[in-house]
């Protein structure tokens, strides 16, 4: 996978460029299918192939190759950098120095694959994706393309021990437990002597002109095989393209006709073409981050990690418990999502035991809850402050997070309610529309929760839930978080901002040109939760046009303060800036942000609002 770090470079600044809808209408080769119409078949199938993903929900990532037994180490020195699976290029290796150190030490255990595949059995996971070759280009499969089987570079690409094809032994382990196997593939390739020069490691370079249509034919070859060898296959999970370089410049059109006429059911994810949601291919792949809102009008996969690498680090212990994969999986299965997990076996192909106890946990949890995740579709609700919910015919699931202290869970909707229970539990619930909560369904919970993590209420319905005026409550502990996507913005330019790259994505209001703009939140305060908040705005501002005067109101004479926007270093330097108090009753309330002045060239970048209630 690209690392973060590496976001000045070409690489990187690929994933932060606007995402290409469609392919070039004149992307069709001399003598080849043409790319557009190769995107409609596809798209003309979807449904019926997507199927099987949509209900799945949850999946396993495996990053395994030469860079395993590395563990994020090269000559004794430890590179702190995420993403181990780039060692090459951290430590700056030559490619056939990397090939003698690694080759001998990639030494798989026979059954590796069958605990893999009892591993995401157990952990509720329904498929399968493994890297069948990462960027230093060797391959976990037994090629027959000439390069793969003897080359001057590395001696050869296939890493497997002998006799054996531990590509083959993923595939068949993983349907021999019913779950669904496919092959992640990289574009990219740091050894190959024609392969395009983008992103490539940081040793020495080579001056010869490099043949970029032989790459092409090598890369169709070894699609080829594992089409062709290795049973049918859930998906062909490509890896990655920029600006410069994406759908004609790999020869996506014919990849994409070999596919449909080899394995008609297949999936292929959109990273033929530049950005992460990107609408071409079956699904989008955002990467380590959650898109606030999800991807609408699209399918879409976050591939995630247990810990912070990809690939097997033996230094890197920041691994995720049970109760944050949980957490994650509702949130992304909520938007209409699904979860690829990533696991990183060492050079045996030994899961680390710390992700292991994650994913065994996740599987206790799906026992009791998985009918809130499989099959499942995107949560009715604009944002719950308790949690997360999904639904399917009949029967509406509420993800509560935070467990409320009263005992009272508010669902913004109204309907008729047939029943409602605890996932894990026999007893059933009290519920009804209050007076109270201006109509909105209150569900009475037991004190305690029945999961730490997760607990999930089941709703079934006599009808369609009907969702009410969306409002911004507060959350379980009192304070009202404001967020961008949750705001109204009115006026030229204003907008939401999305900045970063892979796991570090954030957004903001922005382009705040205009001081005529406004930025406006609806909030609703129940009975008790009414009082004196304290208004905490997370901003940031270049020095040279600090000043600004901004007022944050709540409509209706409730409260206002008035703050001038700070210098903060620069327009993504952001600090947390306490501007005043408002008092707020019980009742529907509109928060308003506007801009009294404008001395700079835009008022101010927010983060968040956050109303903070005091004792």
């Amino acid at each position: 996978m690209p690392p973060a770090s590496l976001a000045a470079t070409m690489l990187c600044l690929a994933f932060a460029l606007p995402a290409v809808a469609v392919a070039p209408p004149d992307a069709k080769s001399n003598d080849g299918p043409d790319e557009v119409a190769e995107l409609a078949a596809w798209s003309a199938t979807r449904d019926a192939r997507m199927a099987w993903w949509r209900e799945a929900r949850f999946g396993m990532f495996i990053h395994w190759g030469l860079y395993s037994p590395a563990g994020g180490f090269w000559n004794g020195k430890r590179y702190e950098q995420h993403y181990a699976e780039w060692i090459q290029h951290w430590a700056a290796v030559p490619c056939a120095e990397y090939a003698r150190a690694m080759k001998p030490k990639f030494a798989p255990d026979i059954g590796f694959a069958d605990r893999w595949a009892e591993l995401a059995q157990a952990a509720g996971m329904r498929y399968a994706v493994l890297t069948a070759k990462h960027h230093d280009g060797f391959t976990l499969f037994n090629s027959s393309e000439p390069y793969s089987k003897a080359n001057d570079v590395a001696g050869g690409t296939n890493i497997s021990p002998a006799g054996r094809d531990v590509a083959r032994e993923f595939a068949d382990a993983m349907r021999a437990r019913g779950l669904r196997a496919g092959f992640y593939y990289s574009l990219l390739d740091w050894q190959h002597p024609d392969a395009y020069e983008m992103a490539l490691p940081a040793y020495p370079k080579t001056d010869h002109a490099r043949d970029h249509a032989r790459y092409l034919a090598y890369m169709r070859g070894h699609v080829n095989e594992l089409l062709a060898n290795y049973g049918p296959l859930s998906t062909i999970w490509f890896d990655y393209s920029d600006p410069a370089r994406q759908g004609a410049a790999w020869g996506a059109a014919q990849l994409l006709a070999d596919m449909r006429a080899r394995q008609p059911e297949i999936l292929v994810n959109n990273r033929l073409y530049n950005g992460l949601e990107n609408k071409n291919g079956d699904y989008g792949t955002p990467e380590k981050y959650v898109p606030p809102t999800g991807l609408p009008g699209m399918d879409w996969e976050v591939n995630h990690t247990l810990n912070e690498s990809y690939g097997f680090s033996a230094h890197d212990a920041n691994w995720k418990d049970t109760a944050t994969v949980v957490r994650l999986l509702s949130d992304i299965v909520s938007k209409g999502g699904n979860l690829l997990l990533n696991i990183g076996p060492d050079a045996n192909g030994r899961v680390p035991e710390a992700a292991e106890r994650a994913l065994l946990g996740v599987g206790e949890w799906m026992k009791v809850h998985g009918e809130a995740i499989y099959g499942t579709t995107a949560s009715p609700f604009q944002r719950l402050s308790w949690g997360r919910a999904t639904q399917k015919e009949g029967a509406l699931y509420l993800h509560v997070f935070d467990w409320p202290a009263d005992g009272r869970l508010v669902v913004p909707m109204q309907g008729e309610v047939r029943a409602a229970r605890l996932l894990g539990s026999n007893a059933t619930l009290k519920w009804g529309a209050s007076e109270q909560e201006a109509g909105r369904l209150v569900v009475e919970l037991p004190p305690l929760p029945i999961d730490a993590a997760v607990s999930v209420v089941r709703l079934d319905l006599a009808g369609e839930v009907v969702p009410m005026t969306f409002l911004v409550f507060p959350a379980a502990d009192g304070a009202i978080t404001l967020t961008p996507h949750d705001a109204t913005l009115e006026g030229p330019s204003i907008r939401v901002e999305r900045v970063g790259v892979i796991g570090d994505v954030k957004h903001n209001i922005g382009y705040w040109l205009d001081p005529a703009a406004t930025a406006s939140w609806p909030i609703g305060i129940g009975f008790g939760q009414e009082g004196e908040f304290c208004v905490e705005v997370e901003l940031a501002c270049a020095d040279a046009a600090a000043g600004s005067r901004v007022r944050f109101e709540i409509e209706g004479g409730a409260g206002l303060v008035e703050f001038a926007v700070p210098p903060t270093g620069g327009w993504q330097s952001y600090r947390t800036v306490e501007a005043g108090r408002v008092t707020m009753p019980a009742g529907s309330h509109k928060a308003v942000l506007r801009a009294l002045s404008k001395p700079g060239e835009a008022v101010v970048n927010v983060r968040s609002i956050r109303l903070v209630r005091l004792q």
